[in-house]
């Protein structure tokens, strides 16, 4: 019967959490031990630098989701620069990610400050309309040069 009543418990658990979209479950348990169930509070950021050289992703967001947060992002992440070939992944909470976009990645040959590509800035998704928490947003920068631009993806999906 206990094993019934924990296996009810942690179903309805999953349940709740399925149903919530963002929240994580603590389980107190009867030994007075508790389980964490994290939930999908979590959205991934992937960054590939898929050219020759160094790539300065830019990538801005901001916690809000509505159109002037859209305008006026608060915060940049923390991402250093790309070297070539590198995948750079990011859990950010989902509470704070309520825009994000890449505002004029730059691209650099090794030790030189000036860019020998920019690309333009990216079309601002916003949470809830175009990802939502537990989503995998994609930045995948190609090109060189003059052709130099950044592909958005979420969850492989192309959207800019």
């Amino acid at each position: 019967m206990k094993r019934y009543n924990a296996f009810l418990v942690v179903s309805l658990a999953l349940a709740g959490l399925l149903g919530t979209g963002c929240s994580g479950v603590t389980l107190s348990l009867p030994n007075g031990s508790s389980v964490v169930i994290p939930g999908l509070n979590t959205v991934t950021v992937e960054l590939f630098n898929d050219t020759d050289f160094e790539v300065e992703p830019r990538i801005r967001f901001d916690n809000d989701n509505n159109w002037l947060a859209s305008l006026f992002p608060s915060e940049e992440l923390a991402t250093g620069t790309l070297a070539p070939g590198q995948l750079l992944r990011l859990n950010v909470d989902c509470d704070e990610l309520g825009v994000v976009f890449s505002d004029t990645a730059g691209q650099f040959a090794p030790g030189d400050d000036v860019p020998i590509g920019q690309a333009g800035s990216t079309r601002v998704l916003q949470r809830e309309s175009d990802y939502d928490c537990g989503d995998t947003v994609q930045f995948h920068f190609i090109g060189s040069g003059s052709s130099f631009g950044v592909i958005v993806s979420v969850n492989d999906r192309v959207v800019d």
